[in-house]
């Protein structure tokens, strides 16, 4: 297929053709770490179609693609070309969109070509000194993971520079709730030498985003679980030693998304941390 390719056809190396995060994705989907497959659009689709109606034969291509992962739904998600690298992340400039069926996939990638054109992403562009070709957007089409829970974990702590610590984040629900910020989540700390958690910060957690009827909406979390641990100590380790093996296989602390659902955990996303000193 001339656009697209999938999560096993796609290494780091790739990133000049679809950008950091689908590169990252298809690096850990070989390297057999729990990534949900997928596969990625490059960029030069981008290049071809913005502003411009897509062609018959991109069209069949994603929808092809979209019935051999025989699910419902999928995340769109944006892969800048500078995206991931060890200084300019991008987390939180470009778009994700959740449980996407196919008759709405044209709309969700056109979004994420789009989300380049934002006056704050074009300044952060700007001030990370970036050229007009990293302003081109791959993207990730990846299966969704309905997740029970979800949330962030640092590799090496971010506040303190510990690099024995495991820093993670958990709330209920789909992960879009940590990474806005709407949910104030549970917070673990994870020492990798003695392999024990150190510290359980657990708080109220009020909203959950879900699936249901047709779109993604807030709830309120029920009373009952509300202040309870979203993960337990021995989920937090298993979690930590999957972040553990992220980091070796890049070689450099690593930024990661994680999904829980059914006894599994679930990487849709890893990034260097830049905000290490």
């Amino acid at each position: 297929m001339k656009y697209l390719k999938s999560f096993n056809e796609i290494s780091k190396k790739d990133s000049a053709i679809f950008g950091g995060k689908v590169a990252s994705l298809g690096d850990m989907f070989q390297a057999r770490l729990p990534v949900p497959g997928g596969y990625g659009i490059s960029i030069e689709a981008h290049r071809d179609f913005d502003d411009k109606p897509f062609s018959k034969e991109f069209k069949k291509e994603l929808h092809d693609a979209f019935k051999a992962m025989k699910c419902l739904r999928v995340a769109v998600r944006s892969s800048a070309v500078a995206e991931d690298a060890s200084d300019a992340s991008w987390a939180g400039q470009l778009e994700t969109y959740l449980n996407i069926q196919d008759h709405q996939l044209e709309k969700a990638i056109r979004d994420c070509w789009n989300s380049v054109k934002a006056e704050h992403v074009k300044d952060y562009a700007k001030g990370k000194k970036l050229g007009v070709d990293s302003l081109l957007v791959g993207v990730a089409v990846q299966q969704m993971v309905e997740s029970e829970a979800a949330g962030v974990m640092f590799t090496t702590n971010p506040v303190t520079g510990s690099t024995d610590e495991i820093m993670i984040e958990a709330a209920y629900g789909l992960g879009e709730t940590v990474v806005q910020g709407i949910v104030s989540p549970d917070n673990f700390r994870v020492s990798k030498k003695k392999r024990t958690v150190t510290h359980f910060g657990i708080q109220i957690k009020e909203k959950m985003m879900i699936y249901k009827n047709g779109r993604n909406i807030i709830l309120n979390v029920p009373n009952a679980i509300a202040d309870r641990a979203v993960l337990k100590e021995a989920q937090v380790l298993d979690l930590a030693d999957i972040g553990i093996k992220i980091a070796a296989h890049y070689g450099k602390p690593q930024d990661i998304e994680w999904a829980y659902r059914g006894g599994e955990f679930f990487i849709v996303q890893a990034r260097p941390i830049t905000t290490l000193g």
